[in-house]
């Protein structure tokens, strides 16, 4: 059984508790005490200085190219169960550490400082006491990553990964790439947690997108848009000069010609507000703003919501639109904003309540977005692969046993070539949110 759950100190706002429990967290990586009672490995990030992690790194870079990775033999994959199962969490935390020692610095931290890696492996922490109660056995491993594909594809030539039935992480995209062959040459699942890109991915069912891609969110929230208004007018606003805005609005083309099924919708592009309210009609008018660029977007908003006031028109976007600070949220409200949300919990939910309150107990500080996802994933592959056995892609259409924990009830989904064969998995339950009434309500849940 289980016992790393009880190992971590209570995370608060306060800078010298959070500090502790990173070097808490370090210590107890160098002495393996977060691998599993049944196993007597380490981990591998090095606790001393900057000195020992750059030679490492030196070594590494001269060796890595020609290391021969040991890979593990499975027979009837499909249907092994194991008595006890190996997990692994390999994670930024030492990202995390150098943003808290900047911001105490700063005297600039609070309890609700987002710390991606910390904060998911608080709610997985607390997903293992659930499953500890369930009587389901795991080895628990813990190992800390760097931005480093090198130093990535490395760490994941260790005995401990190996073996893994499961692995979280990495976060960055240069080390899931690094990454993603190991799994699928060793057949184990890895869990990209927070990354929505694949571009890296041939075809690997042992690559799980815990967040759905861009063009999957676009789908989701466009196939909701015309079950609601079948022939819906949306206009997609980008400039043309601006390479990332030219690929976001295409992203968004290709979403709407799978979405538009009944092909009553009609999609239109525009460079300017000028030419976008040319294209109106007199009902059921959409925009869409193919921009990260908080300026512009801001200016095209402010001049939408006035618009809005004498012919309807309702804007959909992506969420990264809600970090635009300038931006009053009286314009989400006049022009009712619509964005796909990849991972959504209801924090008024009785399930999500007593989630809060254990966490608060136990952390002393509220959790973040991040932490309910570690929570969640961690509960998902644990039961699955319980319930039935290693071969999770097999299993990912039966019914999932740990719906009944959950704060948002994850789906997995096999996304297949033109051959029918798996390229990798995605999570498939993406909620539509609209603004109405100053709050976000879920529109629809695909």
């Amino acid at each position: 059984m289980i016992s790393v759950q009880n190992r971590r100190q209570p995370l608060s706002g306060n800078n010298k508790y959070i500090i502790v429990l990173l070097a808490t967290v370090f210590l107890f990586a160098s002495c393996g005490i977060f691998n599993g009672a049944q196993h007597d490995s380490t981990v591998s990030h090095p606790t001393n200085t900057d000195q020992t992690t750059v030679h490492a790194d030196t070594v590494i870079r001269k060796k890595v190219d020609s290391v021969i990775i040991p890979t593990k033999v499975i027979d009837n994959l499909a249907s092994e169960k194991k008595p006890a199962y190996d997990i692994s969490f390999v994670l930024p935390f030492s990202i995390d550490a150098a943003e808290l020692e900047k911001l105490s610095s700063e005297e600039n931290i609070t309890g609700f400082q987002p710390l991606a890696s910390i904060e998911f492996y608080e709610g997985a922490l607390m997903a293992l006491d659930t499953l500890d109660s369930l009587g389901i056995k795991l080895n628990v491993h813990v190992f800390n990553n760097y931005k480093d594909s090198s130093l990535t594809a490395a760490l994941f030539s260790k005995p401990e990964i190996m073996k893994s039935d499961a692995v979280f992480g990495p976060i960055f995209n240069e080390s899931l790439k690094a990454a993603s062959p190991v799994a699928q040459q060793n057949k184990f699942y890895l869990v990209s947690p927070l990354s929505p890109n694949n571009s890296f991915i041939d075809t690997n069912k042992y690559f799980m997108m815990a967040n759905p891609t861009v063009e999957a969110q676009l789908e989701a929230m466009l196939k909701s848009i015309e079950t609601q208004h079948p022939f819906a007018n949306i206009i997609n606003i980008y400039r043309s000069d601006k390479p990332n805005e030219k690929h976001l609005a295409d992203d968004f083309a290709a979403a709407f010609n799978i979405a538009n099924t009944g092909k009553g919708m009609r999609l239109s592009n525009a460079t300017s507000y000028a030419e976008a309210t040319a294209l109106m009609k007199s009902v059921e008018n959409f925009v869409f703003i193919s921009s990260y660029d908080e300026l512009y977007v801001n200016g095209l908003i402010r001049d939408l919501s006035k618009f809005s006031r004498e012919t309807p028109v309702e804007m959909l976007g992506l969420q990264h639109i809600l970090s635009f600070e300038s931006i009053s949220i009286d314009y989400y409200e006049n022009l009712h904003f619509t964005y796909p949300n990849a991972y959504y919990i209801d924090r008024n939910s009785p399930k999500v309540i007593n989630f809060e309150t254990a966490f608060i107990e136990r952390y002393s500080t509220r959790p973040s977005d991040f932490a309910c996802r570690g929570y969640d994933f961690t509960l998902y592959i644990a039961m699955m692969l319980n319930s039935y056995g290693v071969d999770i892609s097999a299993s990912a259409d039966k019914l999932n046993p740990a719906t009944p924990f959950m704060l948002d009830p994850v789906r997995f989904t096999g996304i297949k070539n033109n051959a029918g064969i798996t390229r990798y998995m995605e999570k498939s339950n993406i909620t539509i949110l609209r603004y109405d009434q100053y709050i976000f309500k879920p529109l629809s849940t695909n």
